[in-house]
């Protein structure tokens, strides 16, 4: 019996302009992993990494019996939407699924579309499997948790959200379906040998500008510390990585499993250099031997959303600290000898003009702390289903109505009619002195 074929197709993140690197598609090859364990046949197409046009792309396939799209926010939409009409231009009746943050957020603006059939809202690992198995068989999609399609009648239908799960319940990777070599790359405070992994999902902090929020409502899900150590295995032993990123929003939630990630990584020997992401309150929650013993393992990089120099603007955002709990994370680093790479926003919704340069004297005092930290300033923009979205409107944003207007959706650019163009010019600025790595 000839296998069910199912196409995953990652867009160009070309809005991501402020990032020289591109990483190991995880949302599709998540997705690819779980479909291709069930007996499916599956092909990736990541086009950072192949950069053709989707008309040629589509020219290539074959048969294929359900195609799936990921997309973020921003240019990835418009490549999304070239790919999927191709693929009704060339197998017409095909239905076409979008998953990823952008589908999550605004799955009736995607369901507009006609080249859309079904979004795939939040976790899709068991989603996409229910909707492969559904269609195969000619099943009632009505019985899938986590989707939003349009029935016969055009009518749109959105079935109650999914309970995320731990990434223990699906299989590991299957590094087959892409070649882990061509991601390898080289990150100034990591190594030469990068690649990333992901280990976790969600943050339980309820910052008021964050998309985590809106995508996963306040619930983290992770790998065991089995789990992780099987998987970061694979790419340090197999593929030759001594660099990992992790793209976790937030690795540190759970202290007892980073402490004895750090502690496995010793134990094993590996001359490996990590980075991870990190609020400063799990910081805070470490003992000065406990960042000893991560630097020990090689951590050598963590992310930290600084946010603001304004105690009231990080109590506006929800954020659950100060402006002190900061710095004293940057004291911290500096003694354990953990590079920090501090981010901060300015332009939050209802404040006045100064808070901004008082943002941006607070970035350059954290950088004073150490040699080895570095701070990356942001301008905030709006995103849908945060906190701050409808105060942000309150205030007089205009949310972009269409598809293609979140398309050409810009948040590294002024978005908001509170705050001066040349705003942007000036953040560049910052980070061209503050930071001069991107990430």
């Amino acid at each position: 019996m000839t296998k069910q074929k199912v196409v995953l197709f990652h867009p160009r993140t070309l809005h991501e302009k402020n990032y020289r690197n591109f990483w190991i598609p995880y949302s599709v090859l998540s997705i690819g992993s779980q479909l291709s364990n069930k007996g499916y046949d599956i092909e990736i197409i990541d086009n950072n990494f192949e950069q053709r046009n989707p008309d040629e792309i589509v020219r290539d396939l074959t048969s294929p019996n359900l195609v799936g799209i990921s997309t973020m926010i921003g240019h990835q939409i418009s490549e999304g939407m070239s790919f999927a009409a191709k693929i009704k231009e060339k197998f017409p009746g095909l239905l076409i699924l979008f998953g990823g943050a952008a589908p999550t957020i605004l799955p009736e603006q995607f369901l507009d579309s006609d080249y859309v059939d079904i979004v795939a809202r939040g976790q899709g690992e068991q989603t996409s499997i229910e909707i492969a198995e559904t269609l195969k068989n000619q099943g009632n999609l009505e019985k899938i948790l986590g989707i939003s399609f349009k029935d016969k009648n055009g009518k749109m239908i959105h079935n109650k959200l999914r309970t995320p799960i731990s990434r223990d319940l699906f299989t590991t990777y299957d590094y087959s379906l892409v070649n882990p070599q061509n991601y390898m790359r080289s990150d100034e405070h990591i190594s030469d040998k990068v690649l990333n992994h992901i280990s976790s999902q969600g943050c339980p902090f309820g910052c008021g500008f964050c998309s985590e929020v809106a995508l996963y409502n306040r619930r983290w899900t992770s790998e065991s510390l089995e789990r992780m150590m099987r998987e970061v295995s694979e790419l340090v032993e197999q593929y030759g990585a001594d660099g990992i990123k992790f793209y976790d929003a937030n690795f540190f939630v759970n202290k007892r499993r980073t402490i004895s990630f750090a502690n496995q990584v010793k134990t094993k020997g590996w001359k490996m250099k990590w980075a991870a992401s990190a609020h400063p309150k799990n910081l805070l929650a470490l003992s000065e031997d406990a960042l000893k013993l991560l630097q020990e393992s090689g951590c050598s990089r963590i992310l930290i959303g600084a946010e603001s120099g304004n105690d009231e603007e990080l109590e506006y955002i929800n954020k659950n600290m100060t402006t002190e709990d900061v710095l004293e994370v940057a004291h911290r680093l500096e003694k354990a000898g953990i590079h920090g790479s501090f981010t901060v926003i300015v332009g939050y919704p209802g404040f006045p003009e100064e808070n901004i340069s008082r943002t941006l004297e607070f970035g350059k005092r954290i950088a004073s702390i150490s040699s080895l930290h570095e701070v990356k300033a942001h301008v905030y923009a709006p995103y849908p289903g945060t906190p701050l979205y409808q105060d942000a409107i309150r205030h007089g944003f205009v949310a972009p109505k269409t598809l293609k207007d979140w398309a050409n959706y810009d948040y590294y650019e002024v978005q908001t009619p509170w705050l001066k163009s040349k705003l942007t010019q000036e953040i560049r600025e910052f980070n061209r002195n503050l930071c001069p790595y991107v990430l």
